[in-house]
């Protein structure tokens, strides 16, 4: 948190027919995740994220940066977001700065942060 964050290219949507990758419980990234489709984060990522769809599970650990047109979170994110949707479920942990156009919060998300609406 602390870094503000500007927004002005959010991801492409991913194209038609690509499948989803899946980064699976155990395991755990150091570095840089980019995709041009859907990614599922099972594991832990230390990192910078950006993906036109992010999927968070409940196991999945974000320590960093995640860039996305459609974040949903179930898991827990500690850093900055950036995402024209967000959805932070009911078992989500988030503590971020997240920039957004539109965000769901659902109850018993713990959340810490600031939030900026980008029109």
């Amino acid at each position: 948190m602390g870094t503000e964050m500007t927004v002005t290219d959010w991801p492409n949507a991913a194209p038609s027919g690509v499948a989803r990758s899946r980064l699976a419980e155990d395991l755990e990234i150091d570095g840089d995740v980019s995709s041009t489709g859907p990614v599922d984060i099972l594991g832990r990522v230390v990192g910078t994220v950006r993906a036109p769809d992010v999927l968070v599970s409940v196991s999945g650990r974000i320590a960093g940066q995640v860039t996305a047109l459609n974040l949903s979170v179930l898991g827990t994110i500690n850093g900055t977001i950036a995402a024209k949707s967000v959805s932070l479920s009911g078992s989500s942990h988030v503590q971020a700065d997240i920039t957004h156009e539109g965000i769901t919060i659902e109850t018993g998300a713990q959340f810490e942060g600031s939030l900026k609406r980008k029109s």
